[in-house]
């Protein structure tokens, strides 16, 4: 295996590692609830539709998926003119949400915990490159952000070298 090979490998490990982490802790909840009901509280209502596109599913995957959120009560369906129907968050749900994520950064950052100052600056920067050409290659910065309290916009002025 080549250096970048190897190297990928390593990445895709961590990144595996720390899903895991933080899906240890989820109560069974399937990585698209997650995914919706992070969402959900970063963004507020959100039409079934959007939840399915964020979540990556399907629209009767998610019509599915509200189903059984709401039958928690962590989601609740506000019926609006027409056939529209927005889905937000019940006062359970935004709880049960802010759990969620914080655990994610949580697990993460503990990850960082072993690295010296300088390293983690060293890693933001390779990170943030990283997202930042990601998001140019095409990908839907709404979808990639969509579990985190920050956006795309921080990604504004990332220095991708030429090359890259």
């Amino acid at each position: 295996m080549d250096d970048r090979t190897a190297i990928a490998d390593r990445l895709a490990v961590l990144a595996q590692a720390i899903t895991d982490a933080a899906a240890a802790d989820s109560d069974g909840l399937s990585p698209s609830a997650v995914a919706a009901l992070i969402s959900l509280k970063n963004r507020g209502p959100l039409s079934i539709g959007a939840v399915a596109l964020l979540a990556g599913l399907t629209h009767s995957a998610a019509v599915r998926l509200v189903d059984r959120l709401e039958k928690d009560w962590l989601v609740r369906r506000q019926r609006r003119a027409g056939r529209e129907v927005m889905v937000e968050l019940t006062s359970r749900g935004r709880r049960r949400a802010g759990q969620l994520q914080d655990r994610r950064i949580a697990v993460a950052a503990g990850f960082l915990d072993h690295l010296a100052e300088e390293d983690v600056a060293a890693l933001d920067g390779l990170v943030t490159r990283l997202l930042a050409r990601t998001v140019r290659d095409g990908a839907r910065p709404d979808h990639l952000f969509r579990m985190s309290r920050t956006g795309a916009e921080d990604l504004d002025g990332a220095a991708v070298p030429a090359g890259e």
